[in-house]
């Protein structure tokens, strides 16, 4: 079963909040986040691995039990393969402008064509990003990140069912790979693993 935590991370802005929190990360973690020079950033660092840590602490979790972090805006994101072993991505995007340049020259051609087919400007704007967390989220649980091409895999989005690898390059195979998307608002989040029970429900974590 892949379980996923969310937060908002804007408590964290506040000095007292975020150093309170800072005590209970790793030495590592909490480093890497003062290396950061924005406020935003050093809460996402900070809050997306307290999210890592209480679903350890929640579900009684192994270290070695994986896993995958992601934060945008005002969320951060950890997805967890909570039962059996398995490959786990996950992508959370704040929803902004649609960038035609990047869809037309990195996406699939069927997927840039998907998307210039809406006519409503917002709509285009929405299907770019859901194409986006999708494809970061398999990228991430491939394991191989952005060395995977973003136009050597093409997703399949249809209205009323969970989007589906339509192709993708060997060694992996379609079939092993399953996506559940959220919807949040102004963002957009996507979770990919070789484990079909992907659960619906995100668990709200309160800083």
């Amino acid at each position: 079963m892949i379980l996923t935590w969310i937060g908002d991370v804007r408590p964290l802005l506040e000095e007292s909040c975020y150093l309170r929190y800072r005590e209970q990360v790793p030495v590592f973690r909490a480093e890497k986040a003062d290396r950061l020079r924005s406020p935003a950033g050093r809460a996402l660092s900070i809050g997306v691995w307290i999210l890592w840590q209480r679903a350890r602490e929640e579900c009684g979790l192994s270290p070695d039990t994986p896993f995958n972090l992601s934060h945008s805006g005002i969320y951060a994101l950890c997805s967890v393969a909570a039962e059996d072993p398995a490959q786990v991505g996950c992508d959370v995007e704040r929803i902004s402008v649609f960038r035609e340049g990047i869809a037309r020259r990195f996406f699939c051609p069927e997927e840039y064509a998907h998307i210039k087919a809406r006519e409503d400007p917002a709509e285009q704007r929405e299907l770019f990003f859901r194409y986006w967390v999708l494809k970061e989220s398999f990228m991430k649980a491939t394991r191989r990140g952005m060395a995977l091409p973003l136009n050597s895999f093409a997703l399949g989005i249809k209205d009323g069912a969970d989007p589906v690898l339509a192709f993708c390059p060997a060694p992996y195979r379609r079939e092993d790979y399953h996506f559940r998307e959220f919807d949040l608002g102004g963002y957009r989040a996507a979770v990919c693993s070789t484990d079909p029970r992907i659960d619906t429900r995100l668990r709200w974590r309160i800083y």
